[in-house]
């Protein structure tokens, strides 16, 4: 709990048994309650992020980190929480951080804060040079497309007050919504809609103990996460 706010954070995983328990256990005491959303795992990441002391709420399928996300935060709703936060199972969103993105929600200055590695005072690490130029260039895309400077587009680090999700043209239970597309779709609605949104310096940090530093696929879901900017700019989807 942050300033009489309860805080629920969200944390999405497929398959990160060798990392979702140090995501867990570095939860800062501002958060009430961690939630992981195993999505379907076939490893033992539920179990594991039980016994680290979450609540784990199961996805029997993959269903993708976009209605993942959106479990957690109906979840948040539903337990009558405050703000929900959005880390990263897979621990490149260091949990200590989360206060950075509640303070300002807290001291009401923002409805939505979205990490940026890109500000001053943030930082990445071991980043590879092809993610740091796709960073950059989506962010120089998606904020053309808004009209709003956005720093850091891509980032999964972020805390929203649950009241805005009371603006029913966010409308986050539509089904193309469900994989990469539901994050970049909700920083731009919350943006055009008129909502408080700011960008707080943090840290982003890739794993060193993998070779595959991300499980998006080339094209495929680069489009997935470009797609919300192109449909929303033309009006194709709301």
């Amino acid at each position: 709990m942050i300033g009489g706010l309860r805080v629920l954070c969200v944390a999405p995983a497929w398959n990160e048994e060798k990392r979702i328990a140090a995501v867990v256990k570095a939860m800062p005491p501002e958060v009430d309650t961690c939630l992981v959303v195993d999505d379907g795992s076939t490893d033992t990441t539920g179990e594991v992020a039980r016994a680290a002391g979450a609540e784990v709420l199961r996805n029997e399928k993959n269903t993708g980190v976009g209605a993942s996300i959106r479990s957690g935060i109906e979840r948040a709703i539903e337990g009558g929480y405050d703000i929900v936060a959005v880390v990263s199972g897979g621990g490149k969103t260091p949990p200590a951080q989360i206060p950075r993105l509640l303070a300002p929600i807290a001291l009401g200055k923002a409805d939505f804060t979205q990490g940026s590695r890109y500000l001053d005072g943030g930082e990445f690490r071991n980043m590879p040079w092809s993610r740091r130029w796709g960073t950059r260039g989506y962010s120089f895309l998606f904020s053309l497309f808004l009209g709003s400077r956005i720093t850091d587009a891509s980032s999964g680090f972020r805390a929203v007050r649950t009241s805005l999700f009371k603006d029913e043209r966010i409308k986050l239970r539509q089904e193309w919504l469900d994989r990469y597309e539901l994050e970049p779709y909700l920083l731009f609605q919350a943006v055009r809609r008129g909502h408080r949104v700011i960008e707080v310096p943090v840290t982003i940090e890739y794993p060193t103990n993998t070779k595959k530093y991300t499980k998006m696929r080339p094209l495929l879901d680069w489009w997935k996460i470009f797609r919300p900017v192109v449909f929303l700019r033309l009006g194709l989807k709301d």
